[in-house]
Order: structure tokens, then sequence, then C-alpha cells
């Protein structure tokens, strides 16, 4: 999970903590669930009533020291722009390249920063993205924007990356996490952040107005980052997200798990583009994103198997926010 890949964390915890099956809802070959995924600012003014189930699946999770994908290495710069731009809807064709995402010196330090959604689509239909409603909630997003702090250190580690520069600077996760929580869910939505690594992060969750306590793991699988010039980079991050109630000392569930579930993982891919002042200084980053949302199949749930089925290997939903950073 690099920075600004966060807003999966804050939209799949609402799909994952309130689940609403509609017999009324169908597609034409498949039994589709109508989810009600809200979005990452929606979700924080309301309660969640029930919590989510844990999540069973086998993952290989890449270690810190992984070595560069070298097919990857084959693949020209310019891959994620158009991806981003062209609203590319196949699955990734990177793998892990590197053991973290390695941004440009002028990165370094602490930021305001102010994200807006800027589009809402549903390319594999409304149903599919979790009904009208939901589609409808996710619409009046659009225009509505965010504002945290971001912060950037020196990679304290050695670096492991394709990259043809000599960054050496990586995301704070701990307090980029919390940052981005306290604004969107409340100022005591973080209870706890006991992971937090390049290939995988940890958060326990209380949102603003719930009656849960939610564990939310994000587990990085693959990982790209192109330098293009001295004020361009580009940088992408594919997670799964297991979204589970959160356990006591003793093992047992805080809370009584739900019936149904959905296993994501999110590709979420930014292009930054430095503003260099006239002394040639940074002072403000800008930033398009694309967050694409893939479903898997499940063999516990025949519902969410249909509904993997009818996505065609397309994501069931893609988001864009334009980000800016300022200091």
């Amino acid at each position: 999970l690099h920075l600004f890949t966060l807003p999966f964390l804050l939209t799949s915890v609402s799909a994952f903590a309130k689940v609403e099956i509609s017999a009324n809802i169908r597609a034409s070959n498949s039994c589709i669930v109508a989810l009600d995924a809200r979005s990452r600012r929606q979700f924080f003014e309301s309660a969640i009533p029930t919590a989510a189930s844990t999540i069973i699946s086998i993952l290989t999770l890449p270690s810190t020291s992984q070595a560069a994908d070298v097919t990857s290495q084959n693949l020209q710069n310019g891959l994620l722009e158009t991806r981003v731009l062209e609203n590319v809807l196949s699955t990734p064709p990177y793998g892990m390249e590197g053991n973290d995402i390695y941004y440009p010196d002028y990165f370094s330090g602490v930021w305001s920063v102010e994200s807006v959604t800027s589009d809402v689509a549903a390319p594999c239909g409304i149903a599919l993205f979790g009904g009208n409603q939901t589609y409808a909630r996710a619409l009046s997003e659009v225009n509505s924007s965010l504002n945290y702090n971001a912060r950037f250190i020196a990679s304290p580690s050695e670096r492991t990356s394709i990259l043809d520069n000599n960054a050496n600077v990586i995301a704070d996760r701990e307090f980029n996490v919390v940052e981005i929580a306290k604004a969107a869910m409340g100022e005591n939505s973080v209870l706890d952040v006991p992971v937090s690594t390049p290939n995988k992060v940890s958060v326990v969750l209380t949102p603003r107005g719930a009656n849960q306590i939610l564990k939310a793991d994000l587990l990085t699988l693959n990982r790209r980052s192109e330098f293009i010039n001295n004020c361009e980079f580009h940088c992408s991050e594919v997670v799964r997200q297991v979204i589970a109630p959160a356990r006591a000392s003793n093992g047992t569930p805080m809370s009584q798990p739900s019936k149904s579930t959905l296993l994501k993982e999110i590709e979420t891919a930014s292009l930054y583009t430095a503003i260099r002042d006239v002394d040639g200084r940074v002072r403000e980053i800008r930033c398009r994103q694309r967050s694409a949302t893939f479903i898997l199949p499940s063999q516990q749930d025949p519902i969410a198997y249909k509904m993997w089925e009818a996505a065609r290997g397309r994501p069931i939903d893609v988001r864009f926010y334009d980000v800016v950073y300022r200091r």
C-alpha cells in the first residue's frame, strides 16, 4: 500500500461491513448481489449495522526484500499513463517490481493534500457496481473533496526497485493511514495499526457513528513505478483486501460475522506532476489517479462466484481522482 491507495480501504470497509442481497436485481446470465458499497466519504457519515465476516483465502504475501519482477522489467514506461488516461479495463500486466514505491526526492516532507473525486464508472453495469442506489450515491460524490496531511520520509532499508533514478523516499505508511482515516472517519477512528510494511498494512478501525470494530488487512500483490522525467513520476499497486471483525485477546470475534462477503483486488494508479517555482523548488504536486476494483471468485459463496463470472475480468467499479499536494 502506498500513500494514496487508501481509497480502496475506505470504500471496501463499507462494502464488507454492510451487505444487502436484493432478490429483484438480476443480470441477464447471472445472479447479482446488490452490495451497499458506499464510497469512502459516505461510509463515514453513517453507522455500520452489520460486521463483516472473515474472508478465507490462500495468499502468497511477497517478502519485503523481494527482488524486482524480471518479466515486468521489459515493460516500457508509459504503461501506467495509458491505463489511466485510456481507462484500460484489463487486469494489470505488471508484477511485483521492487520492495516498495520509491518516490523522487522532492516528495520528502509533510504535505497538505486535497483529493477530489472527478468521475465514477460502472464498466460491468450498475447491478454489479452495487445497484441503483449505490451507483447514485457514488455519482453524488463527484466534485466532493477530502483533505488530510501526508508525509514522505527517507527509506531506512535497502532499496530494491527498477526505477532509473536514485530516489530513496517512501511514504510514511502509518502516519498517512492515520491522517486519512482521521479526516474521513473521525478523529478517533483508528484504534491501532499493528502492521505497517510495504507489502502488508493492518488497521483496526471504529468508524465514526459505528458500533463495530473492524480489522482491515491490505496485501500488496503487484507494484510498478515509472520515472518519466524530473517532474513526472508514475506508480501503481494492486492490493488484495481482507476485511473482518476485530478479535479479542482470546481470539473470539468482537462482532457477529455476516453471511455474505466479496473478495476484491484493487489497482490504484497515480500519475504525478511536480510544479516547480522560479527557483526550481517543488511546492505543489498534482496527481491524476484511477482506482479499479476487480472481484475474485469464491468457492464458499456461489453468488460472489456468479458475479465474478459476469464481470469477465473487468473491474466492477472505476473511480478517478484529482489530487493536489501543497506545502
